[in-house]
């Protein structure tokens, strides 16, 4: 059956027959073809290839088929004391996408994705060289191999990247708000929902766009970037503070007790509510060394904040 672009538009809206979609994605499974096909639809390029992505994965989870495994470095100084259980994983799909306007070796990427649930992280090495430390309840996108002109990975979450230096290939970290780009540094990202995306670099020199944004930051090391989803604000920082997690340690400085509590829930995969809602706005100055247990923390945040905490199987609750 000849794949061409009007059954690729077909598979992407979901009209395919059954033969078709196994055309398609056997054709996908082949490699990377040397012709590329251009998606006509009224979407938006990134809500397109979100979209053609996302139906990929799920296609591939539906018919259950994981094509390969992805291989998780583990970095046993970061996970001392934890107990780490196989890392969840995730989703492998094969996906292609059209980029209208970039050379015909972009055109066509296949990505991989790594998702890890709370209480789970874990590093991996992409394949240039990078090495990508991921902070519990992310989500990593990236290519199998990269195309011949730029270094391009998608990030829902948090994780710091020592990126390999390469002046004639950029390196971008796409978040759904924010683009970094750089050519061979290390520094953190934090891209959760419902909080404003940061950017904190411990070396080298980083550029910093935001979506809907005219402005541009240029950050080196111990400055931040953040995009509260109006304008891009630049900070000087403690960037030692800001990759803190990386070494099993848990710094809070000056930290609302709302992004306490969400911290905490990621790091140890429990829900934590608090019984007054006005507890949200206390603030947090604290640090907690060689990867504490949540009883440390938890005895800690009551003595500083002078509050309760009572723990019941997977639920924590704070009170006055």
């Amino acid at each position: 059956m000849l794949v061409d672009h009007h059954l690729l538009e077909k598979y992407w809206a979901g009209l395919c027959t059954p033969a078709e979609r196994k055309a398609v994605e056997q054709w996908m499974s082949e490699g990377i073809p040397e012709e590329s096909y251009e998606l006509r639809s009224p979407e938006s390029e990134p809500m397109m290839k979100d979209q053609l992505w996302q139906r990929i994965a799920l296609a591939r989870q539906e018919e259950n088929e994981i094509q390969q495994p992805v291989k998780i470095v583990r970095r046993p100084i970061w996970f001392r004391g934890i107990a780490i259980a196989a890392i969840l994983i995730l989703t492998i799909g094969l996906g292609i996408y059209v980029l209208n306007k970039q050379s015909p070796d972009t055109a066509l990427i296949a990505y991989q994705e790594l998702i890890l649930p709370p209480g789970k992280k874990a590093s991996i090495s992409l394949s240039d060289g990078t090495k990508v430390y991921l902070n519990a309840g992310s989500r990593l996108r990236y290519p199998k191999k990269f195309s011949k002109t730029e270094r391009r990975i998608f990030l829902d979450g948090e994780a710091f990247f020592e990126v390999a230096k390469n002046p004639e290939k950029p390196f971008y970290v796409q978040t759904k708000q924010t683009t970094t780009r750089v050519l061979g540094t290390r520094f953190n990202i934090q891209s959760w929902k419902g909080y404003a995306d940061r950017l904190n670099v411990e070396e080298g020199r980083v550029r910093f766009t935001a979506a809907g944004c005219t402005d541009t930051l240029i950050l080196h090391a111990n400055m931040q970037g953040e995009f509260d989803g109006h304008s891009l604000i630049r900070t000087m920082v403690n960037s030692a503070n800001k990759i803190a997690w990386t070494k099993g340690i848990m710094v809070f400085n000056d930290t609302k007790l709302s992004e306490v509590t969400a911290e905490l829930e990621r790091w140890y995969a429990v829900q934590i509510h608090l019984s007054d809602p006005g507890l949200a706005n206390y603030r947090l100055k604290a640090r907690f060394d060689n990867n504490p247990s949540l009883i440390d923390v938890l005895q800690g945040i009551s003595f500083a904040l002078n509050i309760k905490y009572n723990i019941k199987d997977k639920e924590v609750t704070l009170s006055r």
